[in-house]
């Protein structure tokens, strides 16, 4: 049975007749007839008793006619939900972030723009997240690892300097800097692995052939300042992640010249959805070579 067939003759029970049914579908009458007419042909059944006056649907009709009607007003329902979707009335984007404060902003402006949208925010650290992101359980990463350009595209959004952080009352918060050669030689809270901090702090040790002396390894970056907030250690941080906390110092490392940066990356293949689309190319920003729309 094609959808034609079945269209034809729900027409044709709705106007009560090949005419008018014709005239809705905007088909020729013998075109509606010929549908009928196979869908009868194919299953050997009688559908409607012809008349001058129109056509009456048989039982058997009667009985598709409600299947029919099921179908196509669930065809119609399903039409309007997407057109929600197309138009972010509808539908849910789940976002992924290393630092939520890097993207709290543009997720405002968004809900703004789209009130009837859902938006989920869930955090890790950049390896996670670009896993998640390649899995389809996130839509956008946030993330300072830019991954390669074939499979993902991007958006460059800050670059901050790195700093450590150490608790207050340490003697250490006296210097206001530190240089990294002396750094490695104190007590360092490393985040876990994955993590772009922890990646940068030993591809800078390895570069110089130094060894860090002390470290104690803590997961979140969250975790890792509440330690460096109790005396753990020194813990390694962009500046564009420090939030206030009257119990920490920020110490600069003046000859570490490596910035943090932060990316927004979503999938290449997954670029032309609206809901990414919308997200990606932000309030009054460029899209990021965003493929055009269909």
């Amino acid at each position: 049975m094609r959808h034609a067939q079945l269209k034809a003759f729900h027409a044709v029970a709705v106007h009560g007749g090949f005419s008018r049914a014709a005239e809705a579908l905007g088909l020729t009458q013998p075109a509606v007839s010929d549908h009928v007419r196979k869908l009868e042909e194919t299953y050997g059944v009688q559908l409607f008793t012809r008349a001058a006056a129109g056509a009456t649907l048989t039982g058997m009709g009667r009985k598709l006619f409600a299947i029919a009607e099921r179908q196509f007003e669930a065809e119609t329902e399903a039409m309007e939900l997407l057109s929600r979707g197309r138009t972010l009335e509808e539908g849910q984007l789940t976002i992924g972030a290393d630092a939520a404060s890097h993207i709290l902003p543009d997720v405002a402006r968004f809900r703004l723009k789209h009130p009837k949208l859902a938006v989920r925010l869930v955090t890790g650290n950049s390896a996670q997240l670009l896993k998640r992101l390649e899995d389809f359980s996130i839509d956008i990463a946030v993330t300072a690892e830019r991954p390669p350009e074939a499979s993902f595209l991007s958006r460059r959004l800050r670059s901050d300097r790195l700093v450590a952080v150490v608790q207050r009352s340490s003697r250490l918060s006296t210097l206001k800097e530190v240089a990294f050669t002396d750094l490695v030689r104190l007590p360092l809270i490393l985040r876990e692995e994955g993590s772009m901090t922890r990646k940068l702090l030993l591809a800078e040790a390895a570069r110089r052939c130094l060894t860090l002396s002390a470290t104690i390894e803590i997961e979140s970056r969250e975790a890792a300042r509440e330690a460096a907030a109790q005396g753990l250690g020194l813990a390694i941080m962009s500046e564009g992640e420090l939030v206030p906390d009257g119990r920490l110092a920020v110490l600069a490392i003046p000859d570490w010249k490596t910035e943090m940066e932060e990316w927004m990356i979503c999938l290449r293949s997954r670029s032309a959805l609206h809901v990414i689309r919308s997200f990606f190319g932000g309030e009054g920003q460029a899209s990021a070579n965003l493929p055009p729309q269909a």
